[in-house]
């Protein structure tokens, strides 16, 4: 996404003396080093304003203070509910590695879908869990989706969990992952540099110069009725004893059972984990001989730590 300075009226009276039109060299230098106590948000605007308006030097420091302020700043500006989505891409990039940081903005009201697929393609494992649970973003824009299923960072609980979610509403493009998922085939590329591609995040102002994730599998097609075979005319046959049919096992039951089964693979458990009732969650999470990923799922669905 583009990165345009703030307006006069974003920015206040306050930040258009220090960073506006008739600010003086020392002040935009003071406020690119965030040397100037500023309440909330607004240490952060004076950064990215100077940082989008591109003038040497105090764009190149603005950047750089941007990387090294403390938490404490950055939660102050998170806080305010109406940051701009450019400022909030702007913190994205130059913070994509403080997972407790990203984990509170991708939850923010007015970060863009662009702001989160970036963080889901580069960003740490905390942050790709929470990205995974905003399912109203995530049915909106499946390109997020795809971003996060090629992190080689992301937890394949959280991405199940998404993907299971999406492959139920139908979402194009969910289906196929969720196939390839099931079948124990994840689409992460192994093969990428995901330092580099967290460096490429940091330099880019547009995103021009960072790789898109790769495309969705293809759903398959949907079967109707005119490619199902026709029935075959069956042939007359003896009178037999029918014998006693046996118990038949509830679909439900069978569920749980597989997912209790530590012969059962993992994704085809993770699949049918989030079916399950909280007392068969209970089951799950207190079970020892399970993987790990699926009883962390299980207890995350509990609300348990």
């Amino acid at each position: 996404m583009l990165h345009p300075p703030l307006s006069d009226a974003r920015l206040g009276a306050r930040l258009h003396k220090l960073v506006g039109p008739g600010a003086g060299p020392a002040q935009r230098e003071l406020a690119a080093r965030a040397l100037i106590p500023a309440p909330g948000s607004d240490t952060w605007l004076a950064l990215y304003h100077l940082w989008a308006l591109d003038h040497s030097p105090h764009a190149e420091l603005a950047g750089r203070t941007a990387a090294e302020l403390p938490g404490p700043a950055i939660f102050a500006a998170l806080a305010d509910p109406l940051l701009p989505a450019p400022a909030l891409d702007f913190m994205a990039r130059r913070r994509i590695d403080r997972a407790d940081e990203l984990a509170v903005l991708v939850r923010h009201p007015q970060v863009h879908a662009d702001t989160l697929a970036l963080v889901a393609r580069c960003g740490p494992p905390r942050t790709c869990e929470a990205i995974a649970l905003a399912h109203a973003r995530l049915l909106a824009a499946p390109a997020i989706l795809a971003a996060l299923a090629h992190n080689p960072r992301c937890p394949s609980a959280a991405l199940h969990a998404a993907v299971e979610l999406g492959a139920r509403e139908r979402v194009p493009g969910l289906r196929g992952l969720h196939g390839a998922l099931l079948s124990g085939h994840v689409p992460h590329d192994r093969s990428d540099d995901h330092a580099a591609r967290q460096q490429a995040a940091v330099r880019s102002r547009a995103g021009e110069d960072l790789a898109a994730a790769p495309p969705l599998p293809a759903d398959p097609p949907d079967q109707d009725d005119a490619d199902l075979p026709a029935p075959l005319e069956p042939a007359p046959a003896a009178v037999v004893p029918v014998p006693v049919p046996a118990r038949r096992v509830a679909p439900y039951d069978a569920r749980v059972a597989a997912v209790l089964d530590p012969a059962t693979p993992l994704p085809q458990a993770m699949s049918l984990l989030w079916r399950l009732r909280r007392p068969d969650l209970r089951r799950v999470a207190d079970a020892r001989r399970l993987p790990r990923p699926l009883v962390a799922a299980a207890r995350r669905r509990l609300g348990q730590p």
